[in-house]
């Protein structure tokens, strides 16, 4: 019975852990998940970064698109006084997606081209949204950069085959060659954090 007894001990003790054992593995676990978290952060960051950088391009490829299309640039009122800068809601977005309201008579997408096609942007808190297009009743939307912020547009709208930079890129504005320029203002979303910003030039 004594023997019995021993062996029982033996057989207890071996199946678990001891309080200063599990505090130990917690310990471990607990320290290993510091080092991740700035690991898998970073490497976030980067991926919203590169996402914005693409969804950039590719705006400015359905401006560019667009142009050749009609022959002009995506604005009601495109003046020859200088540059149009707009940002990428409904006023842009609704030519570029083709919605109802600009493929109907005196609208700027007549031939109902859609330009522009990408993700299905995702819902943020204040009635923003994040990371695509937020499309509406008839077509219409608005394109979200992954800050939920959108992407502001620079256009030739006076065809002298240049346009200014905002003052934030050089402290002061200056001429870029091209036609069309298109940036995000990224994480931080203030034109003062220049080195934060996207920019397709």
């Amino acid at each position: 019975m004594k023997t019995y007894s021993l062996k029982h001990r033996r057989l207890q003790s071996a199946a678990g852990f001891t309080l200063i054992e599990l505090l130990v593995v917690i310990t471990i676990i607990s320290v290993l998940a510091g080092f991740m978290f700035p690991a898998a952060k970073g490497v976030m960051a980067k991926a919203e970064r590169s996402n914005a950088e693409n969804t950039a391009y590719n705006l400015k490829n359905a401006i560019s698109a667009y142009n050749t299309e009609y022959r002009k640039f995506p604005v009601r009122s495109g003046s020859n006084d200088g540059d149009t800068t707009m940002y990428s809601d409904h006023e842009l977005m609704d030519v570029l997606l083709a919605a109802d309201n600009q493929t109907q008579p005196g609208g700027l997408n007549p031939r109902r081209i859609s330009f522009y096609s990408g993700k299905k942007a995702k819902s943020a808190s204040g009635g923003k949204y994040r990371k695509g297009v937020h499309l509406e009743s008839g077509g219409a939307g608005e394109l979200w950069d992954p800050y939920t912020e959108y992407y502001e547009v620079t256009m030739d709208t006076d065809y002298n085959n240049r346009v200014k930079a905002p003052e934030w890129d050089t402290g002061e504005s200056t001429d870029i060659p091209g036609t069309i320029i298109v940036w995000s203002n990224g994480a931080k979303t203030g034109d003062s954090e220049i080195a934060d910003n996207i920019k397709t030039w």
